[in-house]
């Protein structure tokens, strides 16, 4: 009688199917709680309390500035971070007469940050007595303006180029001016505080025309033309 055998074959393909069965269980099982861990996350992110809006502050800005800020963007508390509606909170502290740019950050995991860039006022709009920036805007400033600054007489494309005259003034001739005015881009005139006119033309070559400005104003004079600074002229009435 001979020893039984063993079917090297049949054993192999049973281990190879019952691995086969495992290795797919564990893969079904691996895709559940990914699946699992995913819709967690949804939640937490989303709908849970736990990523929430607890605090919203404004920097850039401070006091009553920061405020008003903070009211305008007017965000939630308890609002999930993810669903802060960003655009929507940046438009509206754009709407702000005095803000020139604005960026809304989440940080994470309960804050709100809104970068505030107020308009600084660097003259008075000598009509409507409000203030305006160094870009030619006319705005409510939220406080009063300081007296110092010179008053500007223009509109649209003029106004632009008057403030860019005034903003690259160096300041030993910036403080001697007093009001602006144009009708054209290319004709801005300066009063200066002891009453003399300096027609300055287009905010073009802007340094050359305040070297030779400053050279002019040695000598006392009524009116100083540096429109043309290749060559300037004065004209004194007396």
């Amino acid at each position: 009688m001979s020893a039984p055998t063993l079917d090297t074959a049949t054993v192999t393909v049973d281990f190879s199917d019952r691995f086969e069965r495992r290795r797919r269980r564990w893969r079904i099982a691996g895709i559940i709680v990914a699946a699992c861990l995913a819709a967690v996350a949804v939640w937490l992110i989303w709908f849970s309390p736990v990523l929430s809006v607890k605090e919203v502050r404004a920097v850039g800005v401070v006091g009553k500035q920061a405020e008003a800020v903070v009211s305008a963007a007017a965000i939630p508390m308890g609002l999930p971070i993810a669903r802060v509606d960003a655009d929507a909170a940046r438009a509206a502290v754009l709407a702000l007469p005095w803000v020139s740019a604005v960026e809304v950050r989440r940080g994470w995991p309960s804050e709100i940050v809104l970068a505030v860039a107020s308009r600084s006022p660097i003259a008075i709009d000598g009509t409507s007595g409000r203030a305006i920036d160094a870009e030619g805007v006319v705005f409510d400033a939220s406080g009063p303006l300081a007296k110092t600054l010179p008053k500007a007489t223009a509109e649209g494309d003029a106004m632009v180029a008057a403030m860019a005259v005034l903003a690259h003034l160096p300041p030993d001739l910036s403080a001697r001016v007093a009001s602006m005015s144009a009708s054209t881009r290319d004709s801005v005139d300066l009063i200066l505080r002891s009453g003399a006119k300096v027609h300055w033309g287009s905010a073009d070559q802007a340094d050359f025309k305040a070297e030779v400005l400053r050279a002019l104003l040695r000598h006392k004079h009524d009116v100083y033309d540096v429109s043309a600074p290749e060559l300037p002229t004065t004209f004194s009435a007396h």
